[in-house]
């Protein structure tokens, strides 16, 4: 279990041993001869925030050959994004580039267009709250490549950040 499984646990079950004591213990109070019993429990429950992407399928280099440069494009599909968040408010998917060989990315299979520079962009999503967790989505990203690229491998050029609005 995890800590915070067992501590919320722990409370429960406090609260169900101690609950039954004090009325037992009020019963023996009486009001006018007939026995009286009162009891309350202040429950409240908090839930953590939670962001959490992940990328699955997605390389973690790429490639990039003098024909790839010459269309001055690179397309890489297969990837999938995992995404979990419990605010209400929705949340924001934030884009970046990382690499000067790279000028711009779209990504192809969101809800909505998401095209990011150097500057990064952002996309706002829709609360997740309330409804069954969504299957990873897939996604394309197409990398515009800059005309200074050379050929190579290269890491990964594009980062992904999960925001509140």
């Amino acid at each position: 279990m995890r800590v915070f499984e067992r501590t919320w646990f722990s409370t429960l079950l406090v609260a169900m041993i101690v609950a039954p004591l004090a009325v037992r213990a009020a019963s023996s109070v009486s009001m006018g001869g007939a026995p009286m019993a009162r009891a309350s429990i202040d429950v409240s429950i908090v839930v953590p925030p939670v962001m959490l992407l992940r990328e699955l399928a997605r390389p973690a280099a790429i490639d990039i050959t003098a024909d790839d440069i010459a269309r001055g494009r690179l397309t890489v599909s297969g990837a999938q994004l995992d995404l979990l968040v419990n605010s209400r408010n929705g949340y924001l998917i934030r884009a970046r580039v990382l690499n000067a060989i790279v000028t711009a990315v779209s990504i192809i299979g969101l809800p909505g267009p998401l095209v990011a520079t150097p500057d990064s962009a952002t996309l706002p999503m829709a609360s997740m709250v309330g409804r069954p967790k969504p299957a990873p989505l897939p996604v394309q990203y197409e990398l515009e490549l800059s005309p200074e690229a050379t050929p190579g491998h290269y890491v990964w050029p594009v980062a992904l950040t999960l925001e509140t609005p």
